[in-house]
């Protein structure tokens, strides 16, 4: 997709979320990214007395719309291809965190961070969901629905989640490193 696409896509996407439209549910996505590098069908199981419950501030929509925007506008000024670390599986959902946490502009000294955060909350597994909490998916949305204004596939789409969960970030605390401070101190971002 061209950069001008990519950026009416998300203008498009961000006029029909502000807009108030409820998006509709859709079949899941044709995104192949593995829950875990052992066993891409195992979803990995989280603790029942883990205290940690996710992404559970709230973020008004426009706000996550408009970090998407920032993003579509980077990629429109065609960045160079991303190098993912030789430590990350190419094709994993760590290696597509890497890439869109680039292209939504964070340095990659932010990885660390962003790596240590959604390790814990999700073990990178797009389909985890915390028994206690009710938190989904990569980033721990809770609710999950709120996932939904990056896209209706948010229950199966890895790239769905990890853009909501970088948008949220962003507007929420600026950085990755920011939310793995906040989520070191109260046990939550």
């Amino acid at each position: 997709m061209g950069g001008r696409s990519v950026l009416c896509a998300a203008v498009a996407l961000v006029a029909t979320a502000c807009g108030g439209t409820t998006l509709p549910e859709s079949a899941p996505s044709s995104v192949n990214a593995s829950p875990t590098a052992a066993d891409p069908a195992t979803p990995v199981e989280r603790a029942p007395e883990l205290s940690r419950s996710g992404a559970r501030a709230d973020v008004p929509d426009a706000q996550i719309m408009a970090q998407l925007a920032r993003r579509a506008e980077r990629i429109a000024k065609r960045l160079p291809p991303v190098q993912v670390p030789v430590d990350v599986d190419r094709g994993s959902n760590r290696a597509l965190g890497y890439q869109l946490m680039i292209e939504f502009g964070y340095p990659r000294e932010q990885w660390g961070y962003l790596d240590a955060l959604w390790q814990r909350e999700s073990g990178w597994n797009h389909l985890a969901e915390n028994p206690s909490s009710g938190a989904y998916g990569i980033p721990q949305s809770l609710p999950g629905t709120k996932m939904a204004v990056v896209g209706s596939d948010w229950r199966t789409n890895p790239e769905t989640q990890i853009n909501w969960g970088l948008a949220y970030i962003g507007a929420r605390y600026g950085t990755p490193q920011k939310a793995w401070a906040h989520s070191e101190k109260v046990g939550w971002y």
